[in-house]
């Protein structure tokens, strides 16, 4: 309210001061008037003394009969005549001047006798006035009233002035892009008209927000969901699996493709709305199933065949997964008319750097060979990517993250974040990183996904937090950090507290620079239930970020409802988008839908000059890759 405050003191101080020169000026005019009147009364009695004088002996009986007498009516205490040889005739009231007492001289001289001049002396004006007790109450009086009502004309100010000054700040609010700060009640805004149409297009806006969000749901699901049954289409699965071969970060992966191979008969013979339903039915089966598996995707590879995706799978996991795969489809309801439904399933595991239609000609030759063989229904293309060859067994993994965290050695790298070439970097991302038994390195990639299955995942989020806020706290830090955690360790009430007790020691200067990262499929599957400990983070300073934005279809309602600080790209979306007319239209519509707030779009996986070109032209704000930099270690204080 300092706008008030200041109107209502330049309003008061203005007041005062218009009141203190009307009191001065009445004040100055009323003495003159007083004094005038005065001079105007001495002048009567001169002339009346100067046309009534006589000489001779007959002067003193006539003074004595009407002089006194207009002498005390015009409050003169002392009056004389005088010549040059003294005084000639004098008059004494019975009110003498004590000798503290102010008073008043006037000397004029005898027109009409030569020689002769009068001497009077008188009280100023106003004397009985200015030594009144009540007509001093009543000035006193009427400075309190006047005080009184300058308050409550104050105080109406003061109440009209606030509601101006709360649409100020709530305008302020807006332009900053800190809307849901606001805590008062807009009904308290002043002019209400004002206020209400505000209301009305932040209404307009948000919706229009939703329809935005809505036309770039739809648009994107015209591009990569299949229309039929609401999964990904092909054009998003090979999108997905060429990042997840070009993924240095992830050591392993597996492609099942299931075929429903009765499809073709029933869609014959009973309709197309029963095999619609059927393949329906289907998919809704295999999503419980992925769910499972940490970014494990399935999508509609052909008419009647599925393709699931499971990052950080070995062959013998794949398998295990092919059989439940294959148990879980057998209980389809299916026509009475197929007594033994026809599933194939074909596998193969892929390693990073493995071509695209490599591992799809493996996996499409495995799906022949299991329609070929019979027996269980499904076939293994192996190619030696064992758990000897990851090191991934359970119990192993266990010993391994429970040593690392033990003897906090898990490690932080950093890779740049720039807005162009030879440019220096906007934000640093800081990379997990620690080493096996052998002392080889491993990306987080490999030890996040066996962290959440161990069930230490809250545990390593603690290390990295600590390690973050360590490098935070350094005096030479100046480009914000941005540190990827779990969803489910921010629901965690335990660790969401602990969370909030660390940051809180840190003055908000510091942590300005931290931005925390959570990925969309994470955000979308519990958007409500991380609105509160998201909102706390960004009450305290931090930056908020959703990375792997654009892997699936769901709504970027999100991105207003969180107030993003950075959006960041899957890399799907990235690789060769300079070729890619679809994905072109993607990242367009992210863009479009982050204008109108502080959102900043971050390309993640950029690696040629064509691919950041492009991206630059389609509005995207920074980029992330080999193309700029490669991580960097940290080396701590």
């Amino acid at each position: 309210m300092r706008f008030t405050n200041q109107f209502i003191a330049t309003i008061t101080m203005c007041i005062l001061a218009a009141v203190l020169m009307v009191l001065v000026g009445a004040g100055i005019s009323f003495y003159q008037m007083g004094t005038a009147y005065q001079q105007r009364q001495v002048d009567s009695v001169v002339r009346l003394v100067n046309e009534g004088w006589q000489s001779g002996a007959e002067r003193q009986e006539s003074i004595v009969r009407w002089l006194p007498a207009l002498l005390d009516v015009n409050d003169i205490i002392d009056f004389s005549v005088q010549n040059e040889s003294g005084s000639q005739y004098r008059y004494q009231s019975g009110q003498q001047l004590r000798a503290d007492e102010r008073s008043l001289e006037y000397q004029h001289p005898l027109s009409a006798h030569p020689g002769l001049s009068v001497h009077l002396v008188l009280r100023p004006p106003f004397y009985y006035i200015d030594h009144s007790l009540a007509a001093l109450s009543g000035v006193t009086a009427a400075i309190i009233l006047v005080f009184v009502g300058m308050l409550f004309i104050l105080r109406w100010f003061r109440r009209q002035l606030r509601g101006a000054e709360l649409l100020d700040l709530r305008g302020q609010l807006i332009l900053e892009g800190r809307l849901g700060m606001l805590q008062h009640n807009p009904q308290e805004e002043w002019p209400h008209q004002a206020s209400q149409a505000l209301d009305k297009l932040l209404r307009d806006l948000k919706e229009a927000g939703k329809e935005r969000s809505r036309f770039d749901t739809f648009m994107r699901a015209n591009v990569f969901v299949d229309k039929k049954i609401g999964i990904g289409n092909r054009v998003f699965f090979d999108n997905r699996l060429e990042a997840a071969l070009n993924d240095p970060a992830s050591h392993s992966g597996a492609l099942l493709l299931v075929e429903l191979q009765d499809l073709e008969q029933i869609n014959y013979h009973l309709g197309y709305e029963r095999g619609d339903e059927l393949l329906t039915s289907a998919s809704v089966y295999l999503g419980h199933l992925i769910r499972r598996y940490p970014g494990a995707l399935q999508a509609r590879y052909t008419g009647n065949i599925f393709a699931l995706l499971f990052p950080n799978l070995v062959e013998s996991e794949a398998q295990e997964a092919a059989r439940q795969v294959m148990k879980l489809l057998r209980r389809l309801h299916w026509p009475d008319e197929v007594r033994e439904p026809s599933l194939f399933i074909g596998g193969v595991c892929f390693r990073c750097g493995e071509s695209l239609s490599q591992v799809e000609e493996e996996a499409e030759l495995a799906l022949r060979s299991a329609g070929l063989q019979g027996g269980d229904g499904y076939f293994m293309y192996y190619k030696g990517v064992t758990e000897e060859s990851s090191g991934k067994g359970t119990v192993r993994w266990r010993t391994l993250l429970g040593r690392q965290l033990e003897q906090d050695r898990v490690r932080l790298d950093r890779q740049g974040i720039y807005t162009g070439p030879e440019r220096e970097p906007v934000i640093y991302e800081l990379l997990a990183r620690m080493q096996d038994e052998q002392g080889r390195e491993l990306s987080a990639g490999h030890f996040l996904p066996m962290a959440e299955k161990c069930g230490l995942l809250k545990e390593l989020d603690c290390a990295m937090v600590l390690r973050a806020l360590t490098l935070l706290q350094e005096s030479d830090r100046r480009v914000p950090l941005a540190l990827n955690i779990s969803a489910a360790s921010l629901l965690n009430g335990g660790f969401h507290r602990w969370l909030i007790f660390e940051l809180i020691q840190l003055p908000k200067a510091q942590l300005n620079g931290l931005v925390i990262e959570l990925s969309e499929a994470q955000v979308s599957r519990h958007f409500q239930a991380l609105g509160k400990p998201l909102r706390a983070l960004k009450a305290l300073g931090c930056g908020l970020a959703v990375d792997h934005a654009g892997q699936d279809v769901v709504s970027s309602q999100y991105i207003k409802d969180y107030a993003l600080d950075y959006l960041k790209l899957h890399p799907s979306l990235v690789r060769d988008i300079d070729r890619k007319a679809v994905n072109q239209m993607a990242v367009r519509s992210l863009v479009g839908n982050s204008v109108g707030s502080q959102t900043r779009v971050i390309a993640v996986g950029v690696e040629t000059s064509a691919e950041w070109e492009c991206l630059h032209q389609l509005g995207v704000y920074a980029g992330q890759g080999y193309f700029f930099s490669r991580p960097e270690r940290f080396e701590l204080l």
